[in-house]
């Protein structure tokens, strides 16, 4: 099982803040089925940026300390791009660090409430430019969460999305965990990733598939978890055409 979204890197941002506490995820990871995983650092944290070669370096590093321990688990660049005004105007889109380094997949994570207004054009501009944004947890985002509208838009003009394992799971409240129902009936989310920072939470992802097989159906399980792969490998991920929340209810979807 590959978990495509997780801050497992130690000292580059609110993840583990040690090397040791690094490989108790590894461990923990493992435990629960995982051989690989994405390392999605924010691309901003304490005033620093989590530049490519950061990233690169620590994962070199990172591997190199899980063959030596004995840890089936591969670690794969990736990072978690926070939208702003500065990387509209400032930043060159090249630097930016896509899923497994050589795919189009780029992690975008959303302000607080409110969004800006120029989400949009941020994100065409990286479309034109050969990114496809993938949306990091919008079911945890209190403007989505009140106007999902907003996301049903950018899933229509292109974007995909992954949610939290704990999310389905109803880690975070039985609200956002009826809101990332709604979306995954409304063909609004494309991947899970754990999104995990610290050892001792567990990574949920094996459960989080289950109780997607349970109110949806194997297939849409199935497709979820495949496009987890199909995004490391750079190929075309499977989608469903979206639909607005709420035209339809909840619903199996597949069979």
């Amino acid at each position: 099982m590959i978990d495509i979204h997780c801050h497992i890197l130690h000292g580059l941002d609110d993840g583990p803040s040690t090397l040791e506490e690094s490989l108790k995820m590894a461990e923990e990871a493992v435990f629960e089925g995982i051989d690989t995983i994405v390392a999605t650092p924010h691309d901003q944290s304490k005033n620093s940026y989590n530049n490519r070669q950061r990233i690169y370096t620590s994962i070199d590093e990172f591997n190199d300390v899980l063959r030596n321990e004995g840890i089936p688990l591969q670690v794969l660049p990736g990072q978690e791009t926070l939208v702003s005004n500065d990387l509209l105007e400032e930043r060159d889109f090249i630097d930016l660090l896509a899923v497994n380094t050589n795919t189009s997949y780029l992690y975008l994570e959303l302000p607080e409430n409110p969004l800006p207004s120029y989400v949009k054009q941020l994100i065409r501009e990286m479309q034109a430019s050969g990114f496809h944004p993938v949306i990091a947890s919008p079911e945890k985002n209190v403007y989505v969460n009140q106007q999902p509208e907003f996301l049903y838009e950018l899933v229509k003009n292109g974007c995909f999305v992954q949610i939290a394992a704990g999310s389905i799971n109803g880690d975070y409240g039985g609200k956002v965990r009826k809101f990332t129902q709604q979306l995954i009936a409304s063909n609004l989310v494309h991947f899970i990733g754990s999104n995990n920072h610290q050892s001792g939470k567990g990574f949920g992802l094996l459960k989080a598939y289950q109780e997607v097989g349970k109110q949806f159906g194997n297939q849409a399980a199935y497709m979820l978890m495949n496009n987890s792969w199909k995004m490391v490998e750079g190929a075309v991920v499977i989608r469903e055409e979206p639909e607005r929340i709420g035209r339809k209810g909840l619903k199996k979807r597949f069979v």
